[in-house]
């Protein structure tokens, strides 16, 4: 793992689906329809569910998580949507190394964040800090 300014994380590719979106909505207490109910998401303007807004937080928090390795704690997350998601359309969350400062007990890293759509839409931005042994 490369720990420098502009070091690249793997992306993070996933496609949620309507059933994932509802087992999402359900142990996050969300109960908007829009995000289960493909008829009200329609009758609300949209052409499918959508994503929640805290299901791309979660998938940044995972991208991180998952190239910065075991031990690795997440000490900030930061996200602003940017463009609405929807079901069983595939989506990259991507994340870039923007400073790294050493600690007592390891480094903190911060990266930046993007998600995409497949049509190269960017649905998410943000950033994030971790601590790495």
């Amino acid at each position: 793992m490369e720990l420098e300014p502009g070091a690249v994380c793997p992306p993070l590719e996933f496609t949620p689906t309507r059933v994932g979106l509802f087992r999402f909505s359900a142990v996050s207490w969300n109960s908007h329809r829009i995000h289960y109910d493909q008829e009200h998401a329609r009758a609300e303007g949209f052409p499918d569910v959508v994503v929640q807004s805290t299901l791309h937080g979660e998938m940044f928090a995972r991208t991180v998580l998952r190239w910065a390795g075991p031990g690795a704690t997440l000490r900030r997350v930061e996200w602003r949507n940017r463009a609405t998601a929807y079901a069983d359309v595939p989506l990259t969350c991507s994340a870039t190394v923007t400073t790294v400062r050493e600690t007592d007990d390891g480094r903190l890293v911060e990266l930046s964040l993007t998600e995409t759509a497949a049509d190269g839409t960017v649905c998410a931005t943000g950033t994030v800090e971790v601590h790495i042994p």
